[in-house]
């Protein structure tokens, strides 16, 4: 949808996914290949390798360059993506608290289990702790960080108004059954293009990469390394399992905006 609109206006598309933007995860990310976009400009594609870090604060600076970048062009600009806290970040009333990565304390942080890391944010924030999930490590991390140097809890900072932008949402409009459906298919079609073999490729080119650990299909490639499933087969029916509670999270979150209109065809679309 997105590339079809992006021909009619003649725009291109910032993706606000958070792992299109490393180099190598491909198959993974079902990155669209320079055929599927169609000549229609990406920006955000391979920009990082899965070793360096990428935060919303870094997506938010680099996509106000490009919409400023296209402003100047009288161009209006596509953000597509599933990472919703990127685009509330760029798109929200709010700004986002400046904060700086701290590579000591994240490196000291990194040595503490899942649980011991939710119990320090819990500790320093309840509210934000209650809205992250014990295993989403990198999400726990980030917020202590942002805890200790703004020196408050994150969920009592008052944040700066951000209303920058004219905004108009959109979501296709498929039902559940549906896009679960999609999911299961999408997955096959990722093995069938060798997302296997893209997992192996990679963990031994980026062997300490926290990114592709906490990436939904290696994780589970992971996990079955480790002696966590019995066979190959289970961990495929995890990465399809996780891939629809992460879409079924996705939903809830872009519902959340009563902003957002439902599509069929991008024919619905005011462009």
């Amino acid at each position: 949808m997105s590339i079809q609109l992006a021909q009619k206006i003649n725009s291109s598309i910032i993706c606000a996914d958070s792992r299109i933007v490393y180099k190598d995860l491909d198959i993974v990310s079902a990155k669209p290949t320079p055929d599927e976009q169609q000549g229609v400009v990406h920006h955000l594609i391979d920009i990082k390798t899965p070793n360096e870090d990428f935060s919303a604060g870094d997506f938010v600076q680099l996509s106000e360059d490009i919409i400023k970048e296209q402003f100047e062009l009288e161009k209006d600009v596509i953000i597509c993506g599933g990472t919703w806290f990127y685009i509330k970040s760029l798109l929200d009333d709010v700004a986002l608290p400046k904060c700086s990565i701290n590579k000591e304390l994240r490196e000291e942080l990194e040595q503490l289990d899942k649980i011991e890391l939710w119990e320090k944010l819990n500790k320093l924030d309840s509210k934000r702790a209650q809205l992250i999930h014990p295993n989403n490590k990198d999400k726990v991390i980030r917020s202590i960080e942002l805890c200790l140097e703004l020196g408050q809890a994150i969920s009592e900072y008052k944040r700066q108004e951000n209303k920058k932008y004219e905004a108009y949402w959109y979501m296709p409009n498929l039902s559940k059954d549906v896009l679960y459906e999609r999911i299961n298919q999408r997955v096959d079609k990722m093995l069938e293009d060798g997302l296997f073999e893209e997992w192996k490729r990679n963990s031994e080119k980026y062997p300490n990469s926290d990114i592709m650990k906490n990436t939904i299909g290696y994780s589970e490639f992971f996990d079955l390394e480790n002696g966590i499933y019995q066979s190959f087969d289970v961990a495929i029916e995890k990465i399809k399992q996780h891939t629809r509670n992460f879409a079924k999270r996705q939903l809830t979150y872009f519902r959340s905006n009563t902003k957002i209109c439902l599509i069929n065809d991008i024919n619905e679309i005011n462009a």
